[in-house]
């Protein structure tokens, strides 16, 4: 790759943008559902209470289940050539989508949302591994921070999206069934977002499989197996711990949020406004610590990155109900999230063996959507307990507080052994 020193190469640009269009989708999708069934919505008595958290583990399932085998194919095959077989099968998914809503069947929806996730499943540990293959090694983590501040750009488009598309659809629905144009709005909406991820891989390079002899092993679980014990030799399973405890509590802010047109008195579209807000800061802390980054920063970073999160979410749970107040909490909680999450996923790039980064990648991508299925779960299970959403920030907020301790705990260790 002869363009790979450079940063802003054309490869680099096709998997950003690609990316950006990935993530946009996923997040219509999830959030034009989450609106659907919560508080009030013409799909809350099909999921239930706390109904959210039972679609974000049907959303993490796949990741769970798939994501090592997309890392090992992810390293036997070309990335770039994944990359447009992924996008391709998104139009059937999208396809199915657009049918969901339209027809005002929630369990078609989730299946879409479903598909998507085994999608995305195999394009996670594609995309983070290309980045180390399009970009030199000493752009790797602004790299990283640019593809992150992209992806919460893209939360930002497809909650918007998504509040905007579920108004209309909402409207439409006319005894329990959505009528006229609006019953397509999600759908349409959704099928636009795909068709845009669609043209802009086809400018990715051609890659060169890394390990084209890998043999093919269907069992997910040997994989994540012995690609574990591969980790354990090196600090890269700490740091993988580490870095998908952030999914956890993403996976639980992301449940409680639909909560708040209801505990706001808001309507969804003000609703996405929050989640704009969030994503948009999340975007500002990546770049922001990617671009102060320093080789004996990065340990003091997370731990800084973590105690923000922490005093952030224990701040959400005990606010008022007040619009304001709680957009200017989630911005905050954005821009400590980056300084929490830049430096971890570089370090897993950075030490992951070449011919073994999709794997790791692979494994560290079904482990943080396992912390997700964990956090939804979690969540399930405090509303079923009578818990009010914004009192979940609470429990987040302490355990949050827990992980900041263990992290200048290793930070401390790590500097007595000379390695900080």
């Amino acid at each position: 790759m002869r363009t790979r020193a450079r940063l802003w190469n054309l490869g680099f640009v096709s998997l950003l943008t690609t990316q950006f269009f990935e993530a946009a989708s996923d997040n219509l999708v999830k959030g034009a559902i989450g609106y659907a069934i919560a508080v009030g919505g013409p799909w809350e008595a099909f999921f239930g209470a706390g109904g959210n958290g039972l679609v974000a583990l049907a959303f993490a399932l796949p990741f769970i289940l798939l994501s090592a085998f997309g890392g090992r194919l992810a390293d036997r095959h070309s990335k770039s050539r994944l990359t447009l077989l992924l996008k391709s099968l998104s139009f059937v998914v999208a396809a199915i989508a657009c049918y969901g809503f339209a027809c005002g069947s929630p369990a078609i929806a989730l299946v879409a949302l479903i598909l998507f996730a085994v999608v995305s499943a195999f394009f996670g540990p594609v995309k983070y591994g290309m980045i180390a293959e399009l970009v030199a090694p000493e752009k790797l983590v602004r790299a990283n921070g640019i593809i992150n501040m992209a992806t919460n750009v893209a939360v930002i488009t497809g909650g918007l999206l998504a509040g905007i598309a579920s108004v209309h659809w909402k409207e439409s629905v006319m005894d329990g069934l959505p009528t006229g144009m609006g019953a397509y709005a999600p759908g349409l909406a959704i099928i636009t977002l795909v068709l845009c991820g669609f043209l802009t891989c086809l400018t990715l390079p051609k890659l060169a499989p890394q390990d084209p002899k890998l043999p093919v092993n269907l069992n997910p679980f040997s994989t994540y197996s012995t690609t574990i014990r591969e980790m354990r030799r090196s600090p890269l399973l700490a740091t993988c711990v580490a870095w998908t405890y952030f999914y956890f509590v993403a996976a639980i802010v992301l449940v409680i949020l639909p909560d708040y047109s209801a505990f706001l008195s808001i309507n969804d579209e003000e609703t996405s406004y929050l989640m704009a807000a969030m994503g948009a800061s999340i975007g500002v802390g990546c770049v922001t610590a990617a671009y102060l980054d320093h080789p004996t920063w990065r340990g003091r970073f997370v731990a800084l990155g973590a105690l923000g999160l922490a005093a952030v979410f224990i701040a959400l749970g005990l606010a008022p109900p007040q619009f304001t107040l709680t957009m200017c909490l989630l911005i905050a909680m954005g821009i400590v999230a980056g300084f929490y999450i830049i430096p971890l996923q570089s370090m897993l790039q950075m030490h992951a063996p070449d011919k073994s980064r999709g794997r790791v990648l692979g494994t560290a991508n079904g482990m943080s959507f396992a912390m997700g299925a964990i956090g939804g779960a979690l969540f399930f299970g405090l509303r079923s307990l009578g818990m009010p959403s914004n009192r979940v920030f609470l429990v987040v907020g302490g355990l949050t507080l827990c992980v900041a301790g263990l992290v200048m705990l290793w930070n401390r260790r790590r500097a007595a052994q000379g390695n900080a």
